[in-house]
């Protein structure tokens, strides 16, 4: 994503994933949502099978067989620890920052998810409007934290 529509681009970061991190946690954490789901729920595979008795007479019948698609559940197994382990990053970086006010500026606009001027009104902020929080928390990201 760098330099698309974004002044900087993240190019200038000590930690260029942190950011890339926080702007995509919401939509891990509803990936990994998803894909639990479909674990529980669509990993069932259907398939038919010919077989006969196994004494006379040998008739042939066509039998359906259900399992779990191994396969499928191992792979969606994974990508759910990889995605994991990118929202745990994202995570632990808000929670190692030293500024209070800024770790609370993250950890609402990006691990909560919460819009700016939410953030603001969470905040009890009065006297700053959402978009000078959204500078600062950009200016704060770019800068390399």
């Amino acid at each position: 994503m760098e330099g698309k529509g974004r002044k900087g681009g993240g190019r200038n970061m000590k930690n260029p994933s942190a950011k890339d991190d926080l702007e995509q946690y919401q939509r891990r954490k509803q990936l990994i949502s998803s894909h639990k789901a479909e674990l529980a729920e669509d990993l069932m595979a259907t398939d038919t099978v010919v077989g006969s008795m196994t004494e006379f007479p040998y008739i042939e019948r066509v039998v359906a067989i259900q399992g779990i698609d191994e396969t499928r559940a191992q792979a969606l197994r994974a990508r759910i620890y990889a995605l994991e382990e990118q929202c745990t990053r994202a995570e632990a970086f808000v929670a190692s920052i030293s500024d209070e006010y800024m770790r609370a500026l993250l950890y609402w606009h990006y691990i909560k998810g919460l819009s700016w001027p939410k953030v603001r009104k969470t905040l009890r902020v009065r006297d700053i409007t959402a978009d000078y929080l959204r500078k600062k928390t950009m200016k704060f990201l770019d800068k390399g934290c």
